[in-house]
C-alpha cells in the first residue's frame, strides 16, 4: 500500500484499538512456557515442546521462510519443484532411502511424511514418528538436516520428477481451480503476489536447467531463514542438544541475498475484474476490502484476540442481515457468504460473495451486497444484533475447544510454532488463550464493532469480481456500469436496519410425561456382541409407547453426549425412489415447532446442539450431540422432530425452482460421462430416478408432510442409543418427559420393507469416453475389480493390507517410474448387500497420451500380485503402520457396534490388534488371486484429447 493510504487506515485501526475501554488490549498474550526456543549462531531457529498427546510419538518439522515469491521469472515453480526433490535423494539418504526407512517403521509417505509450498513458506514434516529408540530420533533429525542444506537434486531425479509435477499441474485443470486462481490474481493486482503461484508455469517446469534449481536451493534454503520444530513424547533438553550439534555447522551462503517482503498496493477506485469459464455452471460476484495488519508488536498483545472476536462478531451480524434480506420476496441475491481472510503476510481481507437470486443477474446481486455494506456504514450495528452474535460466536469457540479436547494432536502445537516463525504471531498458551477469549467476549460492547466498521468496509481498497459461465458473458455488466453502481449506492440514503429478536424453540402444546415400562443393566452378551473391551455402564430403558433407549455412560471421548437412533426402513419403505429422493433433498427445509429451517439452524448452533435426520438404504436415522448442560433443550428438540414438523410452501417453491433448474440444465461432458458410468456400473439399479417437470410441480406440502411422518414420527419403531459423559439417572426424567410422551403413529406401522440395492455388473465392462467441447487437459481413469467374499472382520483386515500394498505398488509404477500422475487413489471396501462382495477401485488423472500405457501398468500390478503375492517386507511395513494407527485411535464406536448387532449386521472391527497379527502373505496372496481372477473388471476413461475446443 502507499504510505498515505496505509497511514489513514492505520489511524482507523488505532482508533479502534483505543476505543476498547472495557479492557486493556495492550497487555501481552499468555505465552506457552513449555516451549524451548533458541537461535543458533548461523541464524537457525528451533522450537521444542514435550507433549504426551501421542504416547511414544513425535512430530519433526523444518520450516523455510521462503516460497514462490522468491522466484525470478525463469524460476516460476522451482520452490515447489524443490519440495518434490527433497524426497528424491539427500546426502545421507540417496534415492528413496529416506522414504523407505520411514515406511519400514510405519511412517508413511503422503500421510506422515509430506510437505507444502506457499507463496511465502515451505514446510516439511515427518509426523507420528515412533520415538522409543534414540536412533529413530537421530534419523528424523538427520532428515531435517539434509532438507536444510543437502538435497541432492541429481539430474536424473530432476528429469524423472518433471512428469509428476506436470501431472500435479494438470490435476488443477478444472473450473473451480481456474476461477479461484483468477480471483486471487485480481485481488492482488499490481503486486508480486499477482505474478506468482506455488505451482508455477508449465514452460518453466518443462525446460529449466538443472543448475537453475540448484542455484535457487542454495540461494534461499539457508539457516537464517529456517526453523526446526520438534513436538511430542520426547526429552526436550536432549533434543535441544541434538539440534545444536546437528545444525550448527550448516553455513549461510556468502553475500546472501536479502529477502524482500512484498506488499499489495492500495487502490482508491474499486478494481473491477471478470472471469468466465466454459465448463462452470456457477455464478457469483464478490466484493473484497483489503485491511492492513496490525504491527508485529501489537500481534503479541490482547489486541490479536480482540481483532479476532470483533471480526467473528461482525461476520455473524452481517450474515444474519443478509440471510434475512435473501428470504424476502424479490430478493436480489440467494445467499451471501462473508469471510475474513489474508493475502499471505501482507494484509487481511473482508470478502462478501453473493450468488444471484435470478439466474444470471449478478448486477442486481452486487447491488444487494453494496446496499447492506452501505447501510452498515451509515447506521452501524445494534446492541441486539451483538447479543445474538455473541451467542453464536460463543458456541463456535466452545465447539472448537471441544474438538481440540476430543482430538488433541501435536500438530496444534506445531502450527503455533510455524505461525510464530513465519507470521510473527505469539507463541500462545492455548488454555489461557481460551480463558482470555471468553472473558473478552463477555465484555464486548457494540462500540467495539461500530468503531471497526470503517476498517472493514472502507470505500478504498475494494475489489469487485464477477465469475460466471462463458455462456453468460454477455449478461455481465461493464466495469463502467459497476463503478457507477458503487457511486450511486454510496450516495443513497438507506433506512436503518431493525433487527428481529431471535426466537427460542417453543412447544405448541403442553407435554404429558409418559412412562417407562422396563429398566435393566445390560452387557455385551445381551446383544451378542463379541468385542475385546467389555460393554459396561449401559442401561436399557423400554418405554410404554414402544420406543427403546440404550444409555451408555462414557467419560473418555469428549464432553458431549451423542445420539444415534435408527429404525429399519429408509429406501426399503413402500414409496417410489423419486419420493424418497425428494424427501432426502428437502429434509433441511422443514419447519420444526415455531422455527423455520434457518431459525432452527441458528438456534441449534447457539445451543451447541446438533440433530439431523437421514434416509439411508436400509434405515431411517437420527443423529446428534449435545453438552449435558443443554440436555433439556436437546430432548425438547428431539420431541419436536417427532411431533411438530411441517413443510413450508415458500421454501417448497424455492426448492422446486432450484430442482427444475438443475434437471433443465444442459449437461456438460463431465456430467454425461458420469451418467454413462452409473448406467454401466450396475446390472440393475432400483435407485435410478426419473424426474421431470410435471413430477416436480406435483410435489406439495401435504405429500412432504406424509413422507416425513412415515419415516421419522413413530417412536415405537426407533431405538435410541446415547453415549457420553452423563449419568443415566440424570437422563431418565428427560426420557420420561419427552421421548415417552410421544404418541404412537398407528397409521404408520406397516412393516412391509422391500430392500433396494443396486447390483454390480459382472464380467468385463469398459467405457472410453471422448469428451468434446471441453478445455480441460486432464484425463481421468477408474478401474474397479470385484468378487464375492464373506463379510467378516478377518476379510476386512486382509482387505486393508491388500489395498495398502496395491496402492504403494501403483504409486511406484505410475507416479515414480513413469511420472504418469500426481496421485493414485486406491480404495477397497466390503459391501454386505445385495450380496457380500469385495470392491477395489484404482483411480488417477493423467495425460491422454499415457492412458494406454498406464492401463497396462495397472493390470500388470494386479496380475503380479495375483501371481506372486506380496513380500514379507510389504506385510511388515503395512502392519507397523496399522499398529501405529490402532494405538492412536482410542475411541470405541459403541453406537455403531450396538446398532449393527441389533440389525444383525456384523461390525467390521478395524481396531483389533489380534486381527492384524493374523494377516500374512499367504492370506493376501489368496485374496489377490480371488479378486483379480474373478473376471469382474470395470474400466472407465474420460479422455479430453478429441476436444473440439482449441487448446
Amino acid at each position: 500500500m502507499n504510505k498515505k493510504t496505509f497511514l489513514i487506515i492505520g489511524l482507523l485501526v488505532q482508533v479502534a484499538f483505543l476505543a476498547a475501554q472495557s479492557f486493556d488490549i495492550s497487555e501481552a498474550l499468555p505465552v506457552d512456557k513449555e516451549f524451548i526456543t533458541g537461535r543458533l549462531e548461523n541464524g537457525l531457529t528451533y522450537y521444542i515442546r514435550e507433549s504426551k498427546l501421542s504416547e511414544n510419538r513425535a512430530d519433526f518439522f523444518i520450516v523455510h521462510n521462503v516460497g514462490s515469491l522468491q522466484e525470478e521469472e525463469n524460476q516460476r515453480g522451482l520452490a515447489h519443484f524443490l519440495e518434490h526433490m527433497a524426497f528424491n535423494g539427500t546426502k545421507h539418504f540417496p534415492g528413496k532411502q529416506l522414504l523407505n526407512y520411514f515406511e519400514s517403521i510405519g511412517v508413511r509417505f503422503g500421510v506422515n511424511v509430506n510437505a507444502y509450498t506457499s507463496m511465502s513458506r515451505t514446510v516439511y514434516n515427518i509426523s507420528e514418528v515412533p520415538v522409543t529408540r534414540s536412533s529413530v530420533v537421530d534419523t528424523a533429525l538427520l532428515a531435517l538436516h539434509d532438507w536444510s542444506h543437502y538435497i541432492n537434486c541429481l539430474p536424473e531425479e530432476i528429469e524423472s520428477e518433471r512428469g509428476v509435477v506436470r501431472e500435479e499441474m494438470r490435476r488443477g485443470d478444472n473450473p473451480l481451480t481456474r476461477t479461484m486462481q483468477t480471483i486471487s490474481k485480481i485481488q492482488r493486482t499490481n503486486s508480486r503476489f499477482a505474478e506468482r503461484t506455488p505451482i508455477g508455469l508449465a514452460e518453466v517446469i518443462e525446460n529449466f536447467d538443472h543448475q537453475d534449481l540448484i542455484d535457487f536451493y542454495h540461494k534461499w534454503y539457508r539457516p537464517n531463514l529456517q526453523a526446526v520444530i520438534v513436538v511430542g513424547d520426547i526429552n526436550a533438553v536432549e533434543i535441544e542438544k541434538k539440534i545444536i550439534e546437528r545444525f550448527s555447522t550448516i553455513p549461510n551462503p556468502e553475500n546472501e541475498t536479502k529477502k524482500i517482503y512484498y506488499t499489495v498496493p492500495d487502490n482508491k477506485e474499486p478494481i473491477v475484474g471478470f472471469f468466465t469459464d466454459p465448463e462452470t455452471k456457477a455464478s457469483s460476484v464478490r466484493m473484497t476490502v483489503k485491511i492492513p495488519h496490525r504491527s508485529v508488536a501489537e500481534r503479541q498483545t490482547h489486541a490479536f484476540v480482540y481483532d479476532k472476536l470483533v471480526e467473528e462478531l461482525f461476520l455473524e451480524m452481517f450474515k444474519s442481515r443478509c440471510t434475512e434480506r435473501a428470504k424476502k420476496t424479490g430478493a436480489d441475491f440467494r445467499v451471501i457468504v462473508p469471510v475474513f481472510g489474508e493475502i499471505d503476510y501482507t494484509c487481511k481481507t473482508f470478502t462478501a460473495t453473493a450468488m444471484p437470486a435470478h439466474g444470471k443477474d449478478l448486477y442486481t446481486a452486487l447491488n444487494g451486497v453494496l446496499e447492506e455494506v452501505e447501510r452498515i456504514r451509515q447506521h452501524g450495528m445494534t446492541r441486539l444484533e451483538l447479543d445474538n452474535a455473541k451467542n453464536i460466536v460463543r458456541a463456535n469457540i466452545r465447539k472448537k475447544q471441544s474438538n481440540q479436547v476430543q482430538k488433541p494432536a501435536n500438530k496444534d502445537f506445531v502450527n503455533i510454532a510455524v505461525e510464530n516463525f513465519t507470521r510473527n504471531k505469539a507463541l500462545v498458551n492455548h488454555t489461557e488463550l481460551m480463558d482470555l477469549t471468553y472473558s473478552m467476549l463477555d465484555k464486548m460492547k457494540i462500540s467495539d464493532i461500530n468503531d471497526n466498521i470503517e476498517v472493514f468496509l472502507n470505500e478504498n481498497n475494494r475489489i469487485i469480481i464477477f465469475a460466471a459461465p462463458e455462456s453468460d458473458k454477455e449478461s455481465l455488466p461493464s466495469a463502467t456500469e459497476v463503478l457507477g453502481l458503487v457511486k450511486s449506492v454510496q450516495n443513497k440514503a438507506l433506512e436503518q436496519y431493525n433487527p428481529v429478536i431471535k426466537k427460542e424453540l417453543a412447544l405448541s402444546v403442553p407435554i404429558n410425561p409418559g412412562r417407562i415400562s422396563g429398566f435393566r443393566q445390560i452387557s455385551a452378551a445381551d446383544f451378542g456382541i463379541k468385542y475385546k473391551v467389555p460393554l459396561d455402564s449401559t442401561t436399557e430403558i423400554k418405554l410404554e409407547n414402544g420406543a427403546r433407549v440404550i444409555w451408555k455412560e462414557s467419560y473418555g471421548n469428549g464432553k458431549k453426549v451423542r445420539l444415534s437412533a435408527f429404525t429399519p426402513g429408509g429406501y426399503a419403505r413402500p414409496h417410489s425412489i423419486e419420493e424418497i429422493m425428494i424427501l432426502k433433498n428437502y429434509m433441511r427445509y422443514y419447519n420444526v415447532a415455531n422455527l423455520n429451517w434457518n431459525e432452527l439452524s441458528e438456534w441449534k448452533h447457539t445451543n451447541s446442539i446438533r440433530l439431523s435426520q437421514s434416509v439411508n438404504r436400509r434405515t431411517d436415522n437420527y443423529s446428534g450431540d449435545f453438552y449435558p448442560q443443554k440436555s433439556e433443550n436437546f430432548f425438547k428438540l428431539l420431541y419436536s422432530h417427532f411431533t411438530d414438523v411441517s413443510a413450508d410452501q415458500t421454501e417448497l417453491s424455492k426448492f422446486q425452482q432450484l430442482f427444475l433448474k438443475t434437471i433443465g440444465e444442459e449437461k456438460n461432458e463431465t456430467k454425461l460421462f458420469e451418467d454413462s458410468v452409473k448406467r454401466l456400473t450396475y446390472s440393475s439399479d432400483p435407485l435410478k430416478t426419473n424426474f421431470d417437470t410435471l413430477y416436480i410441480q406435483s410435489i406439495n406440502t401435504e405429500k412432504l408432510n406424509k413422507l416425513y411422518k412415515r419415516h421419522f414420527c413413530n417412536p415405537a419403531e426407533f431405538t435410541f442409543i446415547f453415549t457420553g459423559p452423563m449419568p443415566v439417572k440424570d437422563a431418565v426424567p428427560l426420557i420420561e418427559k419427552y421421548l415417552a410422551s410421544i404418541a404412537v403413529n398407528h397409521h404408520a406401522q406397516e412393516k412391509i420393507l422391500e430392500y433396494k440395492d443396486p447390483e454390480l455388473n459382472r464380467g468385463k465392462v469398459e467405457l472410453f469416453y471422448n469428451a468434446k467441447n471441453t478445455i480441460t487437459s486432464k484425463a481421468s481413469v477408474s478401474i474397479t475389480y470385484h468378487t464375492d467374499i464373506e463379510y467378516s472382520s478377518t476379510n476386512y483386515a486382509n482387505t486393508l493390507f491388500l489395498r495398502d500394498i496395491l496402492s504403494r505398488r501403483c504409486y511406484q509404477s505410475i507416479r515414480e517410474d513413469r511420472g504418469g500422475t500426481y496421485h493414485v487413489a486406491v480404495s477397497a471396501s466390503l459391501i454386505r448387500h445385495p450380496q457380500s462382495q469385495l470392491v477395489v477401485k484404482i483411480e488417477f488423472e493423467t495425460n491422454s497420451s499415457m492412458i494406454p500405457e498406464l492401463l497396462k501398468v495397472v493390470q500388470h500390478e494386479a496380475d503380479l500380485l495375483a501371481k506372486d503375492g506380496p513380500t514379507i517386507k510389504e506385510i511388515d511395513e503395512v502392519k507397523k503402520y496399522r499398529e501405529k494407527a490402532l494405538n492412536n485411535n482410542k475411541i470405541i464406536p459403541w453406537s455403531t457396534i450396538i446398532t449393527q448387532s441389533i440389525l444383525n449386521e456384523e461390525f467390521l472391527d478395524t481396531n483389533d490388534s489380534e486381527l492384524l497379527d493374523e494377516v500374512n502373505a499367504a492370506r493376501i496372496h489368496n485374496l489377490a488371486k480371488q479378486l483379480f481372477g474373478s473376471g469382474n473388471k470395470m474400466t472407465f476413461v474420460f479422455d479430453p484429447r478429441d476436444s473440439t475446443v482449441e487448446q
